[in-house]
């Protein structure tokens, strides 16, 4: 009888260790930020901002190579023509057009070195302010983050971009998603609306004589 009495009490002590150990399991779940940043509002915004940086840095390219493109037009045209009449031209005037060939070919080097140091400038600002936008992007998802783990009572959570396999049962991106939404939404709603153009008056009729 004492045997089983002890044994029942072991038992019992296990199971509450068990129980103990079940209670202190952590919740994981996982969150693909990429996602994130593409399908929601708030990373769309930031996306077009992104873009606008690109395009920029892209039109100032293609004015420089537009230039450039000239200028070696420009010059291939003066070759040809001293090429030609090379034959009929004074000394004089063919030392000219090779001294206006060289001219031009050094404005296109300094052209291109500078165009490319102005491109740099561009580069590097357009990543500084990218660096900024993602921080802000950062700043702005992370209470909905934290408010998604919070009602899931999440204890850990892990960014699904560098996992091997997920079961997307884990995975709240689409949570963080919805919720980002909405209070994009809300905000902007309640945004004061800009007022409205006055429409300009009438011109008066004219007066009969």
């Amino acid at each position: 009888m004492r045997k089983t009495f002890v044994a029942a009490l072991l038992l019992g002590a296990v199971s509450s260790f068990a129980a103990a150990q079940e209670a202190k399991t952590p919740k994981i779940a996982i969150i693909d930020m990429g996602r994130v940043s593409a399908e929601s509002l708030l990373g769309k915004g930031y996306s077009a901002q992104l873009e606008a940086l690109r395009n920029e840095i892209d039109s100032e390219a293609n004015k420089k190579q537009a230039e450039l493109s000239k200028t070696d037009q420009a010059i291939k045209a003066l070759q040809d023509d001293l090429e030609k009449q090379g034959a009929v031209l004074s000394p004089e005037a063919a030392d000219k057009k090779r001294q206006e060939i060289v001219k031009k070919q050094r404005d296109r080097q300094a052209f291109l070195e500078d165009g490319q140091a102005e491109l740099q400038r561009l580069r590097e600002r357009a990543q500084q302010q990218a660096q900024v936008l993602n921080s802000e992007f950062q700043v702005k998802i992370k209470p909905h983050i934290d408010s998604v783990a919070k009602e899931k009572a999440i204890d850990i959570l892990f960014d699904g971009q560098v996992t091997l396999t997920v079961n997307r049962d884990f995975d709240i991106s689409r949570d963080v998603i919805v919720k980002a939404d909405e209070a994009e939404k809300t905000a902007k709603a309640a945004a004061p609306k800009p007022p409205a153009t006055p429409a300009a008056p009438k011109p008066a009729p004219p007066t009969k004589p």
